[in-house]
């Protein structure tokens, strides 16, 4: 598959998945602490075998960390699992003397204190790429830290009401868990920040702007976005699933399941709320339902959601949220952790 044209492989990442599963990938942002920045080879030394096997552990351009358990057939085993990987991975940081902040931007450095810390043909083209439309493209790639959620994509109908809501309730779940309140390492006037330096790199490969959404025929609308964006000068960008790979989504179809990718990082405590609104909003139907009806009208407009969402202010974000409270009452048992916030405000 790796060289086959960019419709057959769109068409592969849209296959159906095998049932309910849920997977996460967190990541954080490593720090000494005297605040500088944590060169990858430092912590990959103190990580042993048995967290490597359960957390699958990886570096992202600025050293970020990232751990990828596998995933799970309910929200319960997944963040049980994860409660355990967290705290080794804070115990294991620490025997290093690094700490590990939980949040979606660096809160002490700008891109000019943190180096690019895999320099391979990838990154640097990347790089080069984002800078012609600006600074975001390296702080995205040097200074931010996500929280993704991975959900099995159904078949026929629903999975395309799955990854229209995915990509619809995206400002609305972006300015609810926001947690980004630092720019270039100094107070922001939101805690969206995150949000707008994805604004801020090219659409033509972020899709932020919604250019990649069709409700009638997701795979043909994705396959023209991937065909339109700009290749990386690199050899392997000629292979359609390798190009498909340079291309960031604030959702990604990955064969099997859909990647959320538009979440900050979270703390600890809110870990368990982002990763059960995303769930219930995509599994769930009937709260599926309701949310196309909620956001649809927003289908054509959704760079400006981006920008409200950056800003905090999405009108559809506690519409949304009473929609996901009630749908968990409608999950299976033993789904769902027993209690549970939506964000940071209570819930019934």
């Amino acid at each position: 598959m790796a060289d086959a044209p960019v419709c057959d492989v769109v068409q592969q990442m849209f296959r159906p998945g095998p049932g309910l599963g849920v997977g996460v990938e967190v990541e954080m942002i490593p720090s000494f602490a005297d605040g500088s920045p944590v060169p990858p080879a430092v912590l990959d030394a103190v990580f042993d075998l048995p967290f490597r096997t359960a957390a699958r552990p990886s570096f992202e351009p600025g050293g970020q960390l990232e751990l990828s358990p596998p995933p799970q057939e309910s929200v319960t085993k997944l963040l049980a699992e994860l409660d355990r990987i967290l705290a080794r991975a804070r115990e294991l940081a620490a025997s290093a003397g690094v700490g590990l902040a939980a949040c979606g931007t660096d809160p002490g450095r700008s891109c000019a204190d943190v180096p690019l810390r895999l320099c391979t043909d990838r990154y640097l083209a990347m790089q080069h790429d984002f800078d012609r439309s600006g600074a975001d493209g390296r702080r995205m790639m040097r200074l931010t830290a996500s929280l993704q959620v991975a959900v099995d994509l159904q078949p026929g109908a629903a999975g395309r009401e799955q990854w229209l809501v995915a990509n619809l309730a995206g400002p609305a779940l972006a300015a609810a868990f926001a947690n980004s309140p630092h720019l270039d390492g100094l107070p922001a006037a939101t805690p969206g920040t995150r949000t707008r330096i994805w604004q801020g790199i090219d659409a033509a490969r972020t899709g932020y702007d919604g250019r990649h959404l069709d409700p009638d025929d997701p795979v043909g609308a994705y396959t023209a976005f991937a065909a339109a964006a700009p290749r990386l000068p690199i050899p392997p960008a000629a292979a359609g699933a390798y190009h498909l790979g340079t291309l960031f989504p604030p959702v990604r179809p990955r064969g099997g399941y859909l990647e959320v990718r538009y979440l900050d990082a979270q703390p600890p405590g809110r870990i368990a709320a982002a990763v059960t609104a995303v769930a219930v909003l995509l599994l769930e139907p009937v709260t599926r339902r309701a949310a196309v009806d909620l956001l649809l009208p927003n289908l054509g407009r959704m760079s400006g959601q981006w920008t409200l969402a950056a800003q905090g202010n999405v009108p559809e974000t506690g519409p949304l949220l009473d929609l996901i409270a009630a749908g968990k009452r409608r999950m299976p048992r033993g789904f769902l952790p027993d209690r549970l916030t939506t964000t940071n405000r209570e819930t019934p």
